[in-house]
């Protein structure tokens, strides 16, 4: 990664007008510039989010109609936009949205800032990236008959080259496979980086860039991604980015046969990984150190691998707990923590697999 050019992208960011109008609410700020753009002229930008538009019918554009973020009504088709920027794609909220659609000519479009882990096509749906979004924006705002010197060219074209500079930011974070985290960490968190992204509200985007794609990039290939239920990126208390890569088991459901445990899975902290889990208080698990010992006594060869390593923490609400071990992965590479992440996974999917038959 060059520092140099990422704080040369981040200085462009700040001076676009339409960056720093979407400061508020960067993902909501999206899918409203496309609602305008589709509700003002649907035959020049509804194809760019829906390519079988035929540029005569009427498209009807709604916002946050059952919780979907845009929802285009064309003759008799429901089509379902469901835009991510800040979080990974959710597999089961994309689920949920299909199935309660009522509508039986239903598509869904996930326009998403990072690429999904899983397919779309047992929902009918496409995924377009936010690269793809701009060249498309770029290409029919060409073909029309928009003057260049009105207001809403120039407000279009702004914003396209807004989504420029985004594409830019994630293409300037990268890293190999042989790189170490530590030396990753050490560029994320430059001083000079920070500075600069402080200045605009986008340190923890920046974070997030590189989480998410370290994610990806550790669930290559692998042959349970599919089933993962949830990937979440957040921000935690220590106010680092973290990724929790997680397979809900569902205490309270019937077909798994323990009642205790919510989820297992692991997460991508900084420069550590953890081993987590959410546990059901109850009679078993009143308070963190027991939760701790069921956790030891009933998935060991998850949590104890590393017998010397690790330190457990936790923290709870009044129904549940979420608990974890964590050790150290500076030394770890890109690769290396690829394969420690298989293959606890992997523990993890078989953990579920036989308490879903047992």
């Amino acid at each position: 990664m060059d520092k140099d050019k990422i704080s040369d992208t981040i200085k462009g960011l700040s001076e676009n007008a339409m960056f720093a109008m979407s400061l508020t609410s960067r993902e909501l700020f999206h899918s409203n510039v496309w609602a305008w753009m589709i509700r003002k002229y649907p035959k020049i930008f509804a194809s760019v989010f829906y390519p079988k538009y035929d540029g005569k019918s009427e498209v009807k554009v709604f916002r946050e109609e059952n919780n979907n973020d845009l929802l285009l009504k064309i003759n008799d088709k429901h089509i379902i936009i469901e835009n991510k920027f800040k979080c990974m794609p959710n597999q089961n909220q994309l689920k949920k949205y299909y199935n309660e659609c009522k509508n039986e000519k239903k598509e869904i479009k996930l326009i998403s800032y990072f690429k999904p882990t899983f397919s779309l096509s047992e929902m009918n749906g496409d995924y377009y990236s936010y690269e793809e979004i701009k060249i498309r924006l770029q290409e029919e705002l060409k073909k029309s008959n928009l003057s260049k010197q009105s207001d809403d060219y120039v407000i279009i074209q702004n914003y396209i080259n807004f989504l420029e500079l985004l594409n830019n930011l994630k293409n300037d974070i990268f890293f190999k496979s042989s790189d170490k985290m530590d030396d990753l960490m050490k560029i994320i968190k430059d001083t000079k980086i920070q500075k600069e992204a402080e200045k605009v509200n986008f340190s923890k985007t920046i974070e997030r860039i590189f989480i998410s794609k370290l994610t990806k990039a550790v669930l290559e290939d692998f042959k349970y991604k599919e089933q993962i239920d949830e990937i979440r990126i957040d921000c935690g208390r220590d106010l680092n980015v973290f990724s929790d890569i997680l397979f809900y088991f569902g205490a309270w459901d019937e077909n798994y046969n323990d009642k205790d445990l919510c989820y297992l899975g692991i997460s991508l902290w900084g420069n550590n990984y953890r081993y987590y889990a959410g546990l059901k208080k109850g009679e078993k698990n009143k308070n963190k150190e027991e939760g701790y010992d069921y956790l030891k006594n009933n998935y060991g060869d998850f949590f104890e691998q590393e017998k010397n390593e690790g330190k457990w923490g936790g923290y709870n609400n009044k129904t549940e707990m979420y608990l974890y071990k964590k050790i150290n992965i500076s030394d770890y590479t890109v690769e290396k923590l690829k394969q420690k992440v298989q293959d606890d996974l992997e523990k993890v999917y078989t953990i579920r697999e036989n308490k879903c038959h047992d």
